[in-house]
């Protein structure tokens, strides 16, 4: 099982819709894939259409006695969806050291669903211990920025915390940085630029254009496969997930 975390700390960035659609995308090329739901908000689950979650997720595999198998939901095809379930704001929250938290936590995701080719896991924006548990087991962390110079702004903290935790784990963190929101018919200019010299050789050459289907797919509860996959969002994402399964071996 190949372990991905989608990390950025920013809000708006675009985690979730990545999440949500490369997932689908690996789905249809015949890889089994389950999400992981790590925000309290539940909207990667508003994005595959559950808008009335259910109430046990992922923490009721933090405070113990079950398998994230036994909360994991079938929604498409190859597609699986662990929800965050009704406690988990609750439990980030909590004042007690979350070590033993965390703990449970890497330990439900190392083990996974039997049978599961890749584990994508939808990082919070914040929380700290959800998000360090998440990159202390991945085999890869996907990276979105924008594409303007908030986005080239942000980049060198990110690999910059990428690289403090691998430091922790003893062991490099391989990561990808995709590029999202790119305005159409626009090539990458001005501070968006320096993307490639900031993440040489990790910056995927397929980007994700903004445009009007994905925000209406996602308030539809569908992913662009299904609200529109004759459209130019739906070919970016097939592109996408062609070229990240080329770099890795899922296998």
């Amino acid at each position: 099982m190949y372990r991905v975390a989608i990390f950025n700390p920013a809000p708006g960035v675009g985690k979730t819709t990545l999440g949500a659609n490369l997932g689908h995308a690996l789905a249809m090329a015949g890889r089994k894939v389950t999400l992981v739901d790590l925000d309290p908000v539940g909207s990667l689950c508003d994005s595959l259409g559950l808008f009335r979650p259910p109430s046990h997720g992922i923490d009721q595999v933090i405070l113990g006695g079950v398998s994230v198998e036994s909360v994991a939901l079938s929604t498409r095809e190859e597609l699986h969806l662990v929800p965050p379930g009704e406690h988990l704001a609750e439990i980030e929250q909590a004042d007690e050291s979350g070590s033993e938290r965390g703990r449970l936590l890497r330990q439900a995701l190392t083990d996974g669903i039997p049978g599961t080719d890749v584990l994508l896991m939808d990082c919070p924006s914040k929380s700290e211990w959800l998000v360090a548990s998440a990159l202390l087991i991945s085999d890869l962390v996907l990276v979105p920025v924008t594409c303007d110079e908030a986005g080239a702004l942000a980049l060198p903290g990110l690999l910059e915390t990428i690289e403090q935790f691998s430091r922790v784990r003893g062991r490099a963190i391989d990561y990808r940085v995709v590029i999202n929101r790119m305005p159409v018919r626009r090539r990458l200019t001005g501070p968006a630029a320096g993307f490639i010299e900031l993440a040489p050789g990790r910056v995927l050459k397929h980007t994700i254009c903004q445009t009007d289907p994905i925000a209406q797919a996602r308030s539809a509860g569908r992913t662009v496969f299904e609200y529109r996959p004759d459209s130019r969002a739906a070919k970016d994402f097939r592109q996408l997930a062609t070229e990240w399964l080329a770099t890795v071996d899922v296998s």
